[in-house]
């Protein structure tokens, strides 16, 4: 199995890591706001997924499914020799952490999920399956705008917005079509989420202007000792951009 790319920072031998994991059609480069506060207080990894920013040569094949995402982000954790790490993830990101929590509780210390997708509302699937549908004769181009004037549609969202459009712009066609088609695959294992009892202390910040998926999250925490929920003003889907002064200065409460 071909290691995923990833880029890290050394604080220090003795230093806590944070292990960063961006959402579909993102990179690595999405967290640069946060490297700059957080280097300085932790070692950091910022993994690329496969088909994704450094990644984008490693190819996506028709059987790729999110169990080898999650075994594959682990695999880059154990070759770097690291017994614990914090988990920070954005929207697809937040899956794929939930799931190595899950699966890998020993290597999890404390989660933050950014524009976490707990459950898919009607609307929500409506919009996923119609992408799926169409896949085979629109444009990538025409789905990645598509894509972010739904889920970011305001104006504080422009810059996300672009950042996703610039990053998923890189992805190559069959790579895209590919990660579409685990859209079954992540509808079971979101389901099977909303049944978990997360045992690591999790952290979640949303925008409040993240239509599709912050109503959902409220209903997710109410029974949930150790989860907390942080919502941001004039903030969306990616808080991590539209807001990342707070989004750090949550990150730092949290994690210090």
């Amino acid at each position: 199995m071909l290691l995923l790319k990833f880029k890290h920072f050394i604080k220090s031998d003795d230093a806590a890591w944070i292990t960063f994991i961006h959402g579909a059609g993102g990179s690595s480069t999405i967290w640069h706001k946060q490297v700059k506060v957080l280097k300085e207080h932790f070692n950091l990894l910022l993994i690329d997924l496969r088909g994704h920013g450094m990644s984008n040569d490693l190819p996506v094949n028709n059987d790729y499914s999110l169990n080898v995402v999650v075994d594959e982000v682990v695999e880059v954790i154990q070759h770097l020799k690291l017994k614990k790490s914090h988990f920070i993830g954005v929207s697809l990101g937040t899956i794929i952490i939930t799931k190595i929590s899950d699966l890998y509780p020993k290597i999890v210390d404390k989660v933050i999920l950014s524009g976490a997708i707990t459950s898919f509302s009607t609307r929500t699937l409506f919009l996923l399956r119609t992408a799926q549908a169409i896949k085979g004769f629109t444009p990538n181009i025409i789905l990645y705008r598509l894509f972010a004037l739904i889920i970011m549609p305001s104006k504080e969202h422009r810059v996300s917005r672009r950042v996703f459009i610039n990053e998923a712009k890189k992805i190559k066609n069959k790579a895209f079509k590919n990660w579409l088609r685990l859209l079954p695959d992540i509808k079971r294992t979101i389901d099977d989420i909303s049944k978990l009892k997360l045992s690591k202390p999790t952290l979640f910040i949303s925008g409040i202007e993240d239509y599709l998926f912050v109503r959902q999250i409220e209903e997710y925490v109410k029974d949930k000792s150790n989860c907390f929920l942080q919502k941001v003003n004039n903030s969306g889907h990616i808080v991590n951009i539209d807001q990342h002064k707070i989004f750090n200065n949550f990150t730092l409460r949290f994690l210090k």
